[in-house]
C-alpha cells in the first residue's frame, strides 16, 4: 500500500506545482511580468509604514519605502543607504493587490481594463470612494495611466516612471 501511495502523492504535488498560482485560484490577473513599474509606483505612493506598508491593512505594499519581507539593516531604498525593493517584495505586493477582489479583478482584466473603476483600489486612489490617504490619482494622470494600462495588459512604463518622479 505504501509503495502505491507515495508515488501518487508525489504526482499530485508535482501536478499542483506546475499550475500557475493564479490559475489554481481561478483569477484572471494582469500580467505579473508587466507589474514592476506599477509596483515601483505603489511602493512610492502607497507603501509608507503609515499607509499600506503595514501588516494591519488588507492591501499590503512591500518594498524599500516601508514594509520589508526580509530584515534589512536599513529599511530604505538604495539611494538612502538601504536595499531596493526585491523581487519577492514585488511578488508579495502583486499577490496582495490581485487577491483583494479576485472576481472583480478577473472581470476588469478580461475586459482589457475597460472599467478599472470597478476595483475598490482604483476608486480609492481616484478619490471617488473614501480613502484615509485622500485622493492619490487624478483620473488620466500618469499615476492613473500607469495602473490603468497595466490592467489593460499593456503597462505604460513611461507613465509609471513619470508618476514616481513627479510625485516625491
Amino acid at each position: 500500500m505504501r509503495r502505491t501511495v507515495v508515488p501518487l502523492v508525489l504526482m499530485i504535488v508535482a501536478a499542483c506545482a506546475s499550475v500557475p498560482e493564479d490559475a489554481r485560484l481561478g483569477i484572471t490577473a494582469p500580467d505579473r511580468a508587466q507589474f514592476e513599474p506599477v509596483g515601483k509606483l505603489l511602493v512610492h505612493r502607497c507603501g509608507s509604514l503609515d499607509c499600506h506598508g503595514t501588516t494591519l491593512r488588507n492591501f499590503r505594499v512591500y518594498g524599500c519605502e516601508g514594509l520589508r519581507i526580509a530584515d534589512t539593516d536599513v529599511p530604505r531604498c538604495r539611494a538612502s543607504g538601504g536595499t531596493d525593493t526585491t523581487k519577492e517584495e514585488n511578488d508579495a505586493t502583486y499577490r496582495s493587490l490581485v487577491a483583494l477582489e479576485p472576481a472583480v479583478m478577473s472581470s476588469v482584466v478580461q475586459g482589457k481594463g475597460a472599467h478599472p473603476e470597478l476595483l475598490t483600489f482604483v476608486r480609492k486612489a481616484r478619490g471617488t470612494e473614501n480613502h484615509k490617504g485622500g485622493q492619490i490619482f487624478e483620473p488620466g494622470d500618469s499615476q492613473d495611466a500607469c495602473v490603468a494600462t497595466w490592467l489593460a495588459g499593456k503597462t505604460d512604463a513611461d507613465a509609471c516612471d513619470k508618476a514616481v518622479t513627479d510625485n516625491p
